[in-house]
C-alpha cells in the first residue's frame, strides 16, 4: 500500500486507542474525585460525631440509701479543653447537663489536654464557675491535668493550675481526700483519689480497707476516680459506687464489632456503660471532649444517674 493512501483501519484503531485513553482519565478523574470526597465526608462525619451530644440516663440502685431517696447526678468527664476541643462547646455541653435539673455534678477529670494559655484557663474558670452556682459540683483529676504523665506528654508538670482553676470556679476538688455531702437530706461519704498513670492514686490515705473491723456506716460511699483500671487498686478499699471516664468509650468503635481497640484500659471490656463488679457499682462514662478532634460511632456523652435506695 501506498503511503499516500490512508490506512483506514489503522486511523480508526488510532482514534479508538484515543477515545479509552480520554475515557480511562475522565473515569479515573471521576472516581478519584468520588474517592476524595467520600475521605472528605468520612473526616467531616467523624468531626461531627465528636461534637453530637448524646444524654444517657441511667438507672441505679444501692443497698445503703434510704429507701425513699431518689437522685439525680450529673457524672461528666474528659473534657479536655484544646485546639479541637472549644470553651464555646464546652460551654454548650455543660448548659445541656445544667437542663436534666441535676441534684449535684461530679466530674472525673481531664478537663484539659495540653498546655493551655493562661487567657483561656481565665476564661474556662469563667465558664466552670457560672455552672457550679447552679449545681453543686465536685472533681477528680486526670492524667491530662497536670503531673508526672502529662509532664512526660506535653501537658504541665504540676496540676496546681487546673486546681486553682477548680478552687476559683467553686468546684471542689478531692485528690486523695474524702468529705461527707448531704444530698436532698441524704448522707453520703464523697471520696476522690488521685490519677493512677500520674502515680498519684493513694486510697490508704482516704478510705478504709475491707478488711477493717470498724463499725459498718449506715450510708454509701461514692467514689471519685479518673481511670476505671484502677479499680484493681481500689477493690481492697470499701466504696459502694466508683465513677470514672478516661476511655473516651473508646472514641473510635469498629462499627458491627463493638470492639473499640484504642481504649486507653487494660479491661477494655468495660470502656462505657454501668457495671456490677464485686458487688459494687462502677460507672464510666464516655466523656464530652475527645482527642485528635474525632469520633466514631462512640458520641460524646452527658450521663444522668438516677440513683435510688432499694425498698
Amino acid at each position: 500500500m501506498s503511503k499516500d493512501t490512508p490506512d483506514y483501519h489503522r486511523e480508526l484503531e488510532k482514534k479508538r486507542n484515543q477515545r479509552l485513553k480520554k475515557m480511562n482519565r475522565r473515569e479515573w478523574l471521576k472516581y478519584s474525585f468520588l474517592g476524595g470526597t467520600g475521605l472528605l465526608a468520612s473526616v467531616g462525619y467523624l468531626s461531627f460525631e465528636s461534637q453530637w451530644l448524646e444524654i444517657q440516663e441511667k438507672e441505679i440502685l444501692l443497698k445503703r440509701l434510704r429507701p425513699q431517696t431518689h437522685l439525680r447526678l450529673l457524672h461528666l468527664s474528659d473534657l479536655h479543653l484544646s485546639k479541637v476541643v472549644s470553651l464555646e462547646y464546652l460551654e454548650k455541653a455543660l448548659l445541656v447537663g445544667l437542663s436534666q435539673s441535676p441534684d449535684a455534678c461530679f466530674i472525673t477529670g481531664d478537663f484539659i489536654t495540653d498546655q493551655p494559655q493562661t487567657e483561656e484557663l481565665r476564661k474556662y474558670a469563667k465558664i466552670l464557675g457560672s455552672f457550679a452556682e447552679q449545681v453543686p459540683t465536685f472533681a477528680c483529676l486526670g492524667n491530662h491535668d497536670g503531673g508526672k504523665w502529662a509532664r512526660e506528654n506535653g501537658g504541665f508538670s504540676s496540676n496546681q493550675k487546673i486546681k486553682n482553676l477548680l478552687n476559683s470556679a467553686k468546684v471542689r476538688v478531692l485528690e486523695n481526700e474524702r468529705m461527707p455531702l448531704f444530698i436532698k437530706g441524704q448522707k453520703i461519704e464523697l471520696v476522690g483519689v488521685g490519677d493512677l498513670w500520674s502515680e498519684n492514686c493513694r486510697p490508704q490515705n482516704c478510705l478504709e480497707k475491707l478488711s477493717s473491723s470498724q463499725e459498718k456506716k449506715n450510708f454509701p460511699i461514692f467514689l471519685l476516680n479518673h481511670n476505671p483500671d484502677a479499680k484493681e487498686v481500689l477493690g481492697n478499699y470499701k466504696w459502694d459506687m466508683m465513677l470514672s471516664g478516661h476511655t473516651h468509650g473508646g472514641q473510635f468503635i469498629i462499627p458491627f464489632e463493638n470492639y473499640a481497640p484504642f481504649a486507653p484500659v487494660k479491661d477494655r471490656k468495660q470502656a462505657s456503660g454501668t457495671f456490677n463488679w464485686k458487688g459494687r457499682i462502677i460507672h464510666i462514662t464516655r466523656g464530652i471532649g475527645n482527642l485528635y478532634g474525632i469520633r466514631l460511632n462512640c458520641r460524646p456523652e452527658i450521663s444522668l444517674l438516677k440513683v435510688s435506695g432499694i425498698s
